[in-house]
């Protein structure tokens, strides 16, 4: 009986090492990226703020799910109104005057990833994590009119010309993470690259006053990011259990 209840012990006390390594853990983080190929013609650098739930085993293998905002400004295409534009180049609200309408970029990302975790020294979650997703990749024109009265530009309008645009995305991380339980100090930065195939979704172009191309396009986008980790009921290996 005593030794089935000391193997019983031996067995429990690895397994709680064991879980040295492992990490159930939210990220958020802050990205800056430029469009690449394509989507530079339509695009300029823009920003994503993403969060993420990483479940990692103490094989080293690691899984989870990222969800990402994408917004910025300066949109390249400066041709969008030039069938409602004056030959200055304004668009006339419903008052006669100049409307003043803001092109924004916007949309998201959200993928389902596997990686693998390349650890400094044995023992530590400390390290770099290589990464791979599948998910999807969608980004418009978002057209600003700050309430004014502009016929031309109705809710439904706009989506003549925003360009509204969707697919199937890969995605590749390098991350390197400091995870330092003493002092509480837990974040992370690296490199982020998508590569997405998309569609324009919007069945007529008021742009171009054409039906819209049914082209698959190869959107890209290469970023670098930071931002930082909080860890859920991660064990502690420097606790010690005695029966």
């Amino acid at each position: 009986m005593n030794k089935k209840i000391i193997i019983v012990i031996l067995f429990f006390s690895n397994f709680l090492y064991s879980q040295n390594n492992g990490l159930n853990a939210f990220l958020i983080n802050y990205s800056y990226q430029l469009p690449i190929g394509e989507l530079s013609d339509k695009f300029s650098n823009n920003s994503a703020i993403a969060i993420n739930f990483l479940k990692k085993n103490n094989k080293n293998f690691f899984y989870g799910m990222k969800a990402s905002f994408i917004f910025g400004g300066n949109i390249q295409d400066s041709t969008i109104f030039n069938n409602i534009n004056t030959e200055l180049g304004y668009v006339i609200d419903g008052n006669g005057t100049y409307a003043n309408i803001i092109l924004l970029q916007e949309g998201f990302s959200s993928n389902a990833y596997v990686g693998y975790a390349l650890h400094i020294k044995e023992n530590s979650l400390n390290g770099i994590y290589l990464s791979f997703g599948l998910g999807i990749l969608q980004h418009r024109i978002n057209i600003e009119t700050k309430n004014q009265y502009i016929p031309q530009l109705s809710s439904e309008y706009k989506k003549g010309y925003d360009q509204l645009t969707n697919g199937l995305s890969t995605h590749y991380n390098i991350d390197y993470m400091i995870i330092d339980d003493k002092n509480k100090f837990k974040i992370f930065t690296g490199i982020n690259y998508n590569l997405a195939f998309t569609k324009n979704r919007r069945t007529y172009d008021f742009s171009t006053t054409n039906i819209s191309e049914n082209q698959i396009r190869f959107d890209q986008l290469l970023g670098i990011h930071f931002g930082i980790i909080i860890p859920i009921n991660r064990r502690n290996n420097e606790e010690f259990h005695y029966f």
